[in-house]
């Protein structure tokens, strides 16, 4: 019997446009988000404009200010490379406990995810590509059981969202990908040394992309 979906709330609506507005780069860093533009375009209360900028707020995505209302965040490259490198640390650790509780059922999701951003990038939707990615990864280090560590990546994860948009990435995704296919070939062997180093590669060329996407003045500040 199929399963009864309730159509999306009219937050959720508002909420998924405005992540997607962020990660395709149509809303830049330093943007300002006015909410009564937002509840006039979608005809909605500023109600479920507010709970949703909460909600994007509480994940890194915008910032709130006394005198500017929501923006979105801005990165210097210092900051950039502190929560990739706080990244590498959470990363590490979620790869290596789970790679020791990895199931067939882990390895096969993994692959499953993998194949489904193989299709994404055949069709040239990065979009598709992205969210398949994102469940890549996701997959990688689920099986450390660990909720709250999830929650800490998945977080770091956001604060870099706005520098990593959809549209700047194509050129380099035929590339992330071929090093996904490492990282998951490495993991299907339960090789935990080799995991390692290859997210670490790729982790690294990921920040490339976000320093790419900061202005630069704020890049200069990492030198200078």
């Amino acid at each position: 019997m199929p399963q009864f979906q309730r159509p999306p709330t009219t937050q959720q609506v508002v909420l998924d446009a405005l992540r997607r507005a962020i990660q395709d780069g149509e809303l830049l860093p330093g943007s300002t988000i006015r909410p009564d533009d937002i509840a006039a375009r979608f005809g909605v209360s500023r109600i479920p404009v507010r709970e949703s900028l909460k909600i994007l707020e509480g994940q890194g995505l915008v910032e709130h200010s006394a005198h500017a209302g929501y923006v979105v965040p801005m990165l210097t490259a210092e900051d950039a490379v502190e929560i990739y490198a706080i990244r590498a640390m959470l990363e590490t650790e979620a790869l290596r406990r789970g790679l020791r509780r990895a199931t067939d059922a882990d390895r096969a999701g993994a692959a499953a995810a993998f194949d489904a951003a193989s299709r994404s990038l055949a069709e040239g939707d990065p979009n598709g590509y992205s969210t398949h990615s994102n469940r890549f990864h996701a997959a990688l280090f689920a099986p450390c059981a660990m909720p709250r560590l999830m929650r800490l990546i998945a977080n770091v994860w956001d604060s870099t969202e706005t520098y990593r948009p959809a549209r700047i990435l194509p050129p380099r995704q035929r590339d992330l990908h071929h090093e996904h296919r490492a990282i998951l070939t490495a993991f299907q062997r339960g090789d935990a040394a080799a995991v390692v180093a290859e997210s670490d590669r790729h982790r690294e060329h990921l920040l490339d992309v976000v320093l790419e996407g900061i202005p630069p003045a704020a890049r200069q500040r990492l030198t200078g």
